[in-house]
C-alpha cells in the first residue's frame, strides 16, 4: 500500500472554524488599509479571496471570523450573503448577514430584488488549477511502484500499444477490480542533504478494462492512451479524483524547514498556481492542508570592511498549501508569490 495522504472529503462541506489550533494572539494579525466595510459575496469567490480582501495574512481569517449565534451553519458561506466589519471588545471582527433563501437553488437580498445562484456554499480555495495535473500525476513510494503488476507484452506482440489493444499483465491485480490506470515512471526526487531516493513521480498515460485471468496472467484492453503505452508500464486502481475544497490553509502544529525539490513539468521556475515538490513529509509532521512559506535563501556577501563571509537574511516570495504527502515529500500548491520560485528556495512555518 502506498503511504500517500491526499486531500480528501466530500466536494463542498462546512467551514468549520472548531478545527484550528489555538489561534495566534490578534495584535499579530494585520487588516488591510483599503478593506471595505461591506462586502457582498459572488459566485465564484472562495474563503481565501474574500480573507485576502481583509487581511495581509490570508490564514489568519480564524481571528477575525465571528460567529453568528443567531444564524444556522454561519460557517457557510453563500452567494449573495453580506460579510460586514464591526468592533468588537476593540477588536476588528467580520460578521454575516444571511441573504434571504427564497428556494434551494435561489438567494434575494432585501431589499435588492437581484437573485443568484447559492444552492451550494463557496469552497475554501479554487482548486481547479491542480485537478487536472493530480488527476494525471501522483507522488508514490518507489519501492511500491517497483512491486505493482506490469504489462509484460501486448497479445499479438505489439510493443507499442494503442487504444483497443489487448496486453497480458503479470503480477498479482487488486481484487474484486476490472478497471485500472497505466502509469510510467517519471521524476525521481532524492534527499538534498544525504541524496536517499525519497519519492518517485508516476504518469499516467492510460486506462484499461480487465478482461481474464488465466494461468497467473491477466489479459486486459486498453481503454484510451494519452501517451504511449509499452511493456514495463504499470498499473494501479482507477481511483476517482478526490479533492476537499472547504480545506483552509493553517500553519503546521510543528516548526519545520525544507526545501522546494521540483517544480511542475520539469520548469525552472514557478508562479501562483503552480504546484512545487517539497522534501517534508508525514514524517516531519506535515500533514495535507498545511500552509508553508516560500522564502529565497539570503545570498552570502563579503563584507567590505572585514573580508568575511556574511549571509543575508533570507526573503519571502510567496506561500504554498501542502495537498499530497509522502513519508518524506509532499506536492504543493503555490497559493501566491511575488517573484520567481525556484528549486532549492525554502519551505518553512511562516
Amino acid at each position: 500500500m502506498f503511504t500517500a495522504r491526499m486531500v480528501s472529503g466530500a466536494s463542498l462541506l462546512l467551514f468549520c472554524l472548531t478545527m484550528f489550533a489555538p489561534l495566534a494572539p490578534l495584535q499579530a494579525m494585520q487588516m488591510k488599509g483599503d478593506a471595505p466595510e461591506r462586502y457582498v459575496v459572488k459566485r465564484g469567490d472562495t474563503l481565501w479571496d474574500i480573507a485576502s480582501i481583509y487581511l495581509e495574512e490570508a490564514w489568519q481569517w480564524p481571528q477575525i471570523w465571528a460567529l453568528n449565534t443567531d444564524i444556522a451553519n454561519p460557517h457557510l458561506i453563500y452567494p449573495g450573503d453580506e460579510i460586514f466589519l464591526v468592533m468588537i471588545d476593540g477588536q476588528p471582527r467580520l460578521r454575516l448577514q444571511r441573504g434571504e433563501r427564497v428556494d434551494p437553488g435561489v438567494v434575494k437580498r432585501v431589499p435588492s430584488i437581484r437573485r443568484t445562484n447559492a444552492g451550494v456554499a463557496i469552497p475554501a480555495l479554487g482548486l481547479d488549477q491542480i485537478e487536472a495535473w493530480l488527476a494525471k500525476v501522483k507522488i508514490v513510494n518507489a519501492a511500491d511502484f517497483d512491486r505493482l503488476p506490469y504489462i509484460l507484452a501486448g497479445i499479438d506482440g505489439n510493443t507499442l500499444l494503442k487504444t483497443g489493444d489487448q496486453f497480458y499483465v503479470k503480477g498479482a491485480l487488486a481484487a474484486g477490480m476490472s478497471s485500472f490506470k497505466i502509469y510510467q515512471p517519471g521524476q525521481r526526487y532524492v534527499d538534498p542533504i544525504t541524496g536517499a531516493l525519497i519519492g518517485l513521480e508516476a504518469q499516467e498515460v492510460g486506462r484499461a478494462r480487465l478482461l481474464s485471468e488465466q494461468e497467473g496472467l491477466a489479459i486486459l484492453k486498453i481503454t484510451n492512451v494519452t501517451e504511449e503505452v509499452t511493456p514495463g508500464d504499470r498499473l494501479m486502481i482507477a481511483e476517482g479524483l478526490d479533492l476537499d475544497a472547504t480545506l483552509f490553509p493553517q500553519p503546521p502544529k510543528n516548526a519545520m524547514s525544507g526545501q522546494i525539490i521540483g517544480l511542475r513539468s520539469d520548469g525552472t521556475i514557478a508562479a501562483a498556481h503552480s504546484v512545487v515538490t517539497i522534501d517534508l513529509g508525514l514524517t516531519d509532521g506535515l500533514a495535507v492542508g498545511d500552509l508553508l512559506a516560500v522564502a529565497r535563501p539570503g545570498d552570502v556577501v563579503k563584507d567590505p570592511v572585514t573580508g568575511k563571509a556574511v549571509t543575508l537574511p533570507d526573503q519571502t516570495v510567496g506561500q504554498l498549501l501542502v495537498y499530497q504527502t509522502l513519508d518524506q515529500m509532499a506536492y504543493a500548491l503555490v497559493l501566491k508569490a511575488t517573484a520567481a520560485v525556484k528549486i532549492g528556495f525554502l519551505a518553512q512555518s511562516p
